[in-house]
């Protein structure tokens, strides 16, 4: 993590967030049961007391943030509220990885379903993400696409409605520059939502979901130009749980 935090400092980035993937719990009783996608449930205490020691010790240096992410599922709803109710967090992620125990990173479409479907049923689980209110930010939030699972890219009614119920709950959504790294070669979500997440008052964060140091603020330049061309003037940052908002400089 400290270089990480150093790679943010290269930069001059005045803040960076901290947010390793925390353990996967809905698939059976292994403590690690996607080693390189998810930390073991050993680790997760570990983790939570180095990132916060680390916090500490750059304040007055550069700002750190010390979040996770998580993955939604319904039946999980309490565990992960109850899991972050007392760590001293400043934000939780929430993605939406999991349609049950079938990957949306898995080509392979599971038995009875199509694209369609799929993409029906990843709606619902990010509309029920943003009303579960465990968590403060929406990851990656069109990331089906990732595998070609994306079978329009019009705004239907689903996702109006789903658009709809992340403004009624609060929730911020991430501006994710990963895609720009992957073989999609564009943000997530796409461009062309954000017109809509604005015109909906949905706040936005600017993540670039790095998996090495080098990734860190990669291509925020073009980022912060997808944002301002969607009108936005102001990103949200999160201190303790709390989003304020800070100029789109």
């Amino acid at each position: 993590m400290r270089q990480y935090i150093e790679a943010a400092r290269a930069l001059g980035l005045g803040e960076v967030g901290l947010s390793d993937h925390s353990p996967i719990y809905h698939l059976g009783e292994d403590p690690h049961a996607r080693p390189y996608t998810a930390m073991s449930r050993l680790e997760l205490q570990n983790y939570l007391s180095e990132a916060r020691a680390l916090r500490a010790e750059y304040r007055g240096v550069i700002t750190v943030r010390v979040g996770t992410e998580s993955d939604y599922l319904p039946d999980y709803e309490e565990h992960y509220r109850r899991l972050w109710r007392d760590t001293e967090l400043d934000y939780v992620i929430g993605s939406v990885h999991w349609l049950g125990e079938w990957s949306i990173f898995d080509r392979r479409l599971p038995p009875g379903h199509d694209d369609w479907s799929v993409y029906d049923e990843y709606l619902r689980y990010t509309q029920r993400l943003a009303q579960s209110r465990v968590f403060d930010i929406l990851a990656h939030m069109d990331c089906i696409k990732t595998a070609d699972h994306l079978p329009t890219r019009e705004v239907t009614p689903l996702l109006a409605e789903t658009l709809d119920a992340i403004a009624d709950n609060g929730i911020t959504v991430e501006l994710n520059t990963s895609g720009w790294r992957k073989s999609i070669r564009e943000c997530y979500p796409r461009p062309e939502l954000f017109p809509e997440l604005h015109r909906r008052g949905i706040p936005v964060i600017l993540s670039s979901d790095s998996h090495a140091p080098e990734q860190v603020g990669y291509r925020f330049d073009e980022a912060v130009r997808v944002l301002q061309e969607a009108g936005y003037r102001e990103i949200a940052t999160f201190e303790g749980r709390e989003r304020r908002m800070v100029p789109l400089a």
